[in-house]
């Protein structure tokens, strides 16, 4: 599941900087694209952290390291965005479309999955009635 949203976002990273460059231009798309690749990088170092501190915590043995690790990714994050907009003067709508990809690809997961399981229970309303 996690692999999926990472593809997702990629190729959502993709339609969005084209989109923003239609609709504002290029600095539109660069704002964006900053912005996309910002989100696919902080998941992409979420997922890792966040695998390593679940399988130190099974073990009996959480990692201090690994939850400051992960407090100083978003320490960064939120810097990097600080300078991508006040610093670089970014455009901030675009950068928001683009940073957004995350957001976009687990709600279009969430609603595939919530659209394969209705059309799983309805064949087996289906498959009863026959």
């Amino acid at each position: 599941m996690l692999a999926r949203i990472e593809r997702i976002n990629l190729i959502l990273a993709a339609v969005l900087t084209a989109l923003a460059g239609v609709i504002w231009g290029a600095r539109g798309a660069l704002a964006a694209g900053v912005g996309a690749a910002l989100a696919c990088a902080d998941f992409w170092l979420l997922v890792r952290i966040g695998n390593r501190l679940v399988a130190s915590a099974r073990t009996g043995n959480p990692s201090r390291g690994l939850s400051a690790l992960l407090l100083g990714k978003t320490a960064a994050l939120f810097a990097l965005v600080f300078i991508a907009i006040a610093v670089l003067h970014l455009e901030a709508m675009p950068f928001a479309l683009g940073f957004s990809v995350f957001v976009v690809s687990i709600m279009m997961l969430g609603l595939r999955a919530g659209l394969d399981e209705e059309s799983e229970a309805q064949e087996q309303v289906q498959e009863k009635q026959a």
